[in-house]
């Protein structure tokens, strides 16, 4: 069939080319060697995409993760409590937020130096990650020597059982604090815990954790501070 009729229904059927018969070996050849090129330029098209999607995804780890500490930053914490803020308003669990500060971190800087002090916060966010004992929880530095841990579907009693357990952690480390009372790195923690509602924000368990954070500082620090009702802290 030699119409270009043909030509055209063949191509519509699923066909790259059309060959008219006799089939000449010059023309089949050269068909071939142009089919090998498409098949050849097709794959290093897909090779290309992997290779950027890859990057892409690297990319995208990347600018989750702080710079100093290697852990979340405050841009990936923000997106996963708004997800957890999310799940919680559709199930209707708990879940608590952990606000965490190194004590007299500026006196520490000061007198150790700012070598040491991002060795100390890089010690302490190994710490507070190699505390927690499950995958869906975050620890993310928040800015300075603040950090914040998200503890999906965790009641307030579970919550403080995390944070005196990262209190103790950051102790264990035994660093030493030249012009701290106790001689050594501490850290105070605030905890809040909520189920999310329609008319309510997720930073106003955010503020309710470093509200307690604030009242732990002021009772003395390397202590536990919980708000129970989002308004009332108790140490």
């Amino acid at each position: 069939m030699t119409k270009d009729e043909d030509l055209e229904k063949g191509i519509a059927a699923g066909g790259d080319d059309y060959i008219y018969k006799p089939v000449s070996d010059v023309v089949l050849g050269a068909k071939i060697r142009a089919m090998q090129r498409i098949i050849q330029m097709r794959y290093s098209l897909l090779v290309l995409t992997r290779k950027l999607d890859t990057a892409n995804q690297e990319l995208k780890r990347l600018t989750s993760l702080d710079g100093l500490t290697g852990i979340a930053n405050r841009r990936h914490f923000d997106e996963v409590l708004l997800r957890e803020w999310r799940r919680s308003m559709r199930q209707g669990a708990e879940f608590s937020i952990l606000m965490c500060d190194v004590d007299f971190f500026k006196a520490y800087n000061d007198t150790l130096g700012h070598h040491a002090g991002d060795d100390c916060l890089r010690r302490i966010a190994n710490a507070l990650t190699a505390a927690m004992d499950r995958g869906g929880d975050l620890v993310a530095r928040y800015g300075g020597e603040e950090f914040v841990i998200i503890l999906p579907e965790t009641s307030l009693a579970g919550g403080r059982v995390v944070a005196e357990r990262m209190r103790q952690a950051i102790e264990a480390l035994d660093l030493n604090h030249p012009t701290a009372a106790g001689g050594q790195v501490t850290a105070s923690f605030g905890l809040a815990s909520g189920i999310a509602m329609p008319e309510t924000d997720p930073s106003r368990l955010v503020k309710a954790a470093d509200k307690a954070l604030y009242e732990a500082k002021r009772a003395g620090r390397n202590q536990v501070c919980v708000i129970t009702s989002l308004d009332r802290p108790e140490n």
